[in-house]
């Protein structure tokens, strides 16, 4: 098996073929597709119509389901308790085939505007926070975030709507999805980003 195959979409998905992940020609585009014990992703890398071919769409699957509503609590409150103190923090979701998914904190050196830490094992999600600043990937996380992974900040912990933007990357590149699709239950109020992206004003708006 190659590490890396180039495959045509002729009747829906074709078979797997490289052993870290397949390029694959669509009727909608060139995907990079690959998966892991917990993900299953179909990530756009470029746009384009491709006549003759079906469609693949993207696509981001949790082979182990999607992650407690509890575990979303313990993220949002371990981002307030650094946001009192205007620094970053991060934590990850782990997978243990005996006990499910669990929350962890590794170990890191936490500034204002960043974190560095060393990746735990059998990672699902890595989500940071941005403390009272937007829930927006940086080109620092853009570079950072090269693996088959979940990854999701958090922002504007200060205010009465904080947001949250979640995305899954795969070998550079990214597809945004929304919360619903990562958890169970409800995000209260959490503005999703992917849902509700922030309006951006024009010059129309701003004359009278």
């Amino acid at each position: 098996m190659v590490l890396v195959d180039y495959l045509v979409a002729r009747i829906g998905v074709p078979p797997r073929s490289g052993a870290a992940y397949d390029y694959v020609v669509a009727g909608d585009g060139l995907y990079l597709v690959s998966e892991n014990d917990l993900l299953a992703v179909r990530v756009p890398v470029a746009r384009c119509t491709v006549r003759g071919l079906p469609p693949l769409y993207p696509a981001c699957e949790l082979k182990r389901g999607r992650l407690a509503l509890v575990l979303w609590e313990q993220i949002v409150a371990l981002g307030r308790a650094f946001a009192d103190h205007e620094c970053e923090v991060l934590c990850a979701v782990t997978f243990d085939p005996n006990a499910g998914y669990r929350l962890v904190v590794p170990r890191q050196v936490v500034r204002r505007d960043s974190v560095s830490y060393q990746p735990p094992a059998n990672v699902v999600l890595e989500i940071h926070s941005h403390h009272r600043y937007p829930a927006c990937f940086s080109p620092t996380d853009d570079a950072d975030e090269q693996r088959l992974c979940l990854y999701g900040i958090i922002g504007r912990l200060d205010s009465p709507r904080p947001e949250v933007a979640l995305r899954v990357g795969a070998y550079g590149y990214c597809l945004p999805i929304p919360w619903e699709a990562v958890f169970e239950g409800n995000r209260s109020v959490f503005r999703d980003v992917f849902l509700e992206p922030e309006r951006v004003e024009s010059d129309d708006d701003l004359s009278d």
